[in-house]
């Protein structure tokens, strides 16, 4: 069978382990071909391509998926996905003497109100120890941040690895998020509870295949580093940058994270979330395979 998969963020390494197992093979050797890798376009709309059939299995924000759950949109998370907090880092102009660590930053650049982005620039200052005062400014994007640091408007914004790995003598990194958070839920793998019904083979085999890729990444880093480079124009050293980073926090996980969940949980509240999540409800680990986690923050009934 050939699908298509949407992937937030589809030009940072959320993309990589789709893109090994496309080279790889390890989606068609278990009857599936991984076509095209689609850019998410917002939570919504990600959701809404995925229920219409046109991208049935998905790699979405976990609070987009939270809040369309929330919202009783058909929606399951089928699977883990990036679950270590790499990606999360803030950063200074290069040559700012005055932005050196997390506590000397009073303006924070986040991407957009309702991101985990914007909830970290909150959960780490206060996992520092620090005051979560301060000014918060929204970029509206991912090249926002660094005009604004550019511009002397704020001390410190968020910079996603692919810019920051291009800029390195531009940028400093004066937070890293894996400092103050070891597990931090940021995507999950998604199907609709009717094509996962309808196709419960083809969920499996995405899985098993995004598995391998995973693997595959930690015991192949140089290639799959040209793999990304290629997908996304970037030079293939900041490329190496980016995977080995990636890796380092071990961020990818087909399967479930009770720690990354709540965290995440927690991150959505800071972001504007209401109401409790039914985790039972919201996950089904009947897809995954073999040796992966299926444990969740509550015990759900068998």
């Amino acid at each position: 069978m050939k699908i298509d998969v949407t992937v937030l963020a589809a030009t940072e390494f959320f993309a990589i382990p789709w893109l090994v197992g496309q080279d790889q093979d390890f989606f068609s050797k278990r009857g599936v071909e991984v076509e095209n890798i689609l850019a998410g376009s917002g939570g919504s709309a990600t959701l809404r391509t995925q229920l219409s059939g046109d991208a049935p299995i998905g790699e979405i924000g976990y609070k987009s998926v939270l809040d369309a759950w929330s919202q009783d949109i058909p929606v399951r998370a089928v699977g883990g996905g990036a679950q270590g907090p790499y990606g999360g880092e803030f950063y200074a102009l290069a040559d700012n003497d005055r932005v050196n660590g997390i506590a000397d930053i009073k303006k924070w650049a986040y991407t957009n109100p309702g991101s985990s982005v914007y909830a970290l620039s909150f959960l780490l200052p206060k996992e520092a120890g620090l005051s979560t005062d301060g000014e918060r400014i929204a970029a509206g994007g991912v090249g926002e941040g660094a005009a604004l640091l550019e511009a002397g408007t704020v001390d410190a914004a968020w910079l996603p690895p692919s810019l920051a790995s291009r800029n390195k003598g531009k940028f400093k990194q004066v937070v890293a998020t894996s400092d103050y958070l070891t597990d931090f839920q940021q995507s999950v793998i998604t199907a609709s509870p009717a094509y996962a019904e309808e196709h419960p083979d083809v969920v499996r085999a995405v899985l098993a295949g995004w598995q391998e890729s995973a693997r595959w990444i930690a015991e192949n880093p140089d290639r799959a580093a040209q793999l990304y480079a290629e997908h996304v124009d970037l030079p293939v050293k900041a490329a190496v940058g980016v995977v080995k980073g990636a890796i380092e926090s071990n961020v990818w996980n087909v399967g479930f994270n009770p720690a990354a969940l709540e965290r995440a949980t927690e991150a959505a509240v800071v972001s504007g979330f209401e109401g409790e999540v039914d985790y039972c409800e919201f996950f089904d680990g009947s897809f995954l395979p073999e040796g992966a986690a299926r444990e969740l923050p509550t015990k759900c009934g068998t």
